[in-house]
């Protein structure tokens, strides 16, 4: 397990971006945390780093928004509105370990469909500045030598 402090989105982004850098296809990214805690913040950040050239926003009442510009697609699925619902038999399982990058905001809503191999992030605020973060990354699978590979 990794740990990063951010004091403000800037660093966010940037470790955003060194994530994407050693991304390849199939990648599933779950990002854990409260409301404004950087969720959306990182996946700008890895948006850019592969070259989406959209405007990327959290997906909050589409559930999923795809990108396809980059390097590699992005699937960013904010998972929040499916507490009631869950994920089974909606088709979501097309998008996770494909041919892209996979980001789900509230990974919770949807664990029965996630995979063995992901990375599992956990944003926490500090308490010590509006912007300060914990960031925590743990590698599950056969992804887990990439939480060492970031520094």
């Amino acid at each position: 397990m990794k740990r990063f402090k951010s004091t403000n989105p800037a660093q966010t982004k940037e470790l955003a971006k060194k994530m994407a850098a050693l991304a390849d296809a199939g990648l599933v990214i779950t990002l854990n945390g409260d409301l404004g805690a950087g969720k959306t913040t990182f996946t700008k950040g890895v948006a850019e780093a592969l070259g989406v050239l959209d405007r990327v926003k959290s997906p909050t009442f589409n559930i999923l928004n795809t990108y396809d510009s980059g390097r590699l697609p992005l699937y960013h699925f904010d998972a929040y509105r499916l507490e009631e619902s869950g994920a089974a038999d909606q088709g979501f399982e097309d998008y996770l370990g494909t041919d892209g990058v996979t980001l789900i905001e509230w990974p919770q809503f949807m664990a029965d469909l996630l995979p063995n191999d992901r990375l599992v992030m956990t944003f926490e605020r500090t308490g010590n500045g509006e912007d300060e973060r914990l960031i925590t990354i743990k590698g599950l699978g056969k992804v887990a030598e990439l939480e060492e590979e970031l520094s």
